[in-house]
């Protein structure tokens, strides 16, 4: 029976009763079927987190968020996606979030857009392109971003 809790490869060892190199073989082994993860290493000791049900890491909103802003977001919920997941896609779920932290961190992934296309067809289908104007134009206002090709500028006709 495996504890939850934090261990090196010495106290796991010691805990189950098994020398160290059998310790490694099932500290791998949980680690695929993800009852594991690792911190550490180099010339630091790594440590396995051993969890009871199978646990991943959230790769979603505010990881995006939180690589590329410098104003850094505790995770207010779990976001896991499968598949590419974008600065686009990014932008668009904040628009969603309505917090004033929120939309100053998003306004700096308009710096790292890399297809307006995507983007705008996301927007138009979340129904959000008012939003996504209001907050380009909020971030162009304290950030400095790249500038919204012609085709998708806002006019009298777009609106």
């Amino acid at each position: 029976m495996i504890k939850e809790g934090k261990y090196t490869v010495e106290t796991f060892s010691q805990n189950q009763g098994i020398n160290r190199q059998s310790a490694l073989n099932k500290l791998s082994k949980l680690k695929k079927l993800k009852l594991v993860s690792v911190s550490g290493g180099g010339r630091q000791k790594r440590i396995y987190t051993v969890y009871k049900k199978p646990h991943q890491k959230p790769n979603g909103f505010y990881s995006v968020v939180n690589k590329y802003s410098p104003i850094k977001l505790h995770p207010a919920f779990e976001h896991y996606t499968f598949g590419r997941y974008t600065v686009e896609h990014a932008i668009i779920d904040g628009l969603k979030i309505k917090d004033i932290r929120t939309k100053q961190a998003v306004s700096h992934l308009f710096r790292h857009i890399k297809s307006w296309k995507r983007l705008f067809d996301l927007a138009k289908k979340k129904k959000l392109l008012k939003k996504l104007y209001e907050q380009y134009y909020y971030a162009r206002k304290f950030t400095k971003c790249k500038t919204i090709p012609k085709r998708y500028k806002k006019d009298d006709k777009n609106n």
